[in-house]
């Protein structure tokens, strides 16, 4: 039997609603990235991911040609660029939110303090995971080097 008081006088569906709507909430939106590959999850990968990802599977040698659209042919990572993964990777590894870059001596954010945020800030950050979705400057827009936005 149903009451007149259960539904809304012009929407009469509207009182039903929150009982059809079910929304998962608990599945991470992004992972970090490892540069280990035994670290990495066992799950399949989509053929559109993996070709973006193709690049971050290399090693991290100086021979690398990743990001050689903004360097001379031939020529890998550069000693501060590296220097720079390695303070990054160990602060992740320590749950650290920020780390010392070492030219500048500016605090940077790593890669598991954008993840705890959730979503991208719009500041071009070296180690945004979204892709810098959310920068409104274009030229603020950093180039990603296959280790993190130059």
């Amino acid at each position: 039997m149903f009451y007149a008081s259960m539904f809304h006088p012009h929407y009469p569906f509207v009182s039903r609603l929150p009982f059809l709507v079910f929304i998962r909430c608990n599945k991470r939106l992004a992972t970090m990235s490892s540069t280990n590959p035994a670290e990495e999850s066992s799950e399949p990968v989509k053929s559109s991911e993996r070709s973006a990802d193709s690049s971050a599977a290399e090693p991290l040698t100086g021979s690398s040609n990743a990001g050689a659209e903004h360097r001379p042919p031939g020529r890998g990572f550069t000693e501060e660029e590296l220097a720079i993964h390695r303070l990054h990777r160990q602060a992740c590894q320590a749950r650290q939110q920020m780390y010392v870059d070492p030219s500048s001596g500016y605090k940077v954010f790593t890669e598991h303090a954008h993840l705890q945020r959730g979503k991208c800030c719009g500041s071009a950050c070296r180690h945004c995971p979204y892709g810098q979705v959310n920068v409104k400057d274009p030229a603020k827009r950093k180039h990603f080097n296959s280790l993190f936005y130059l």
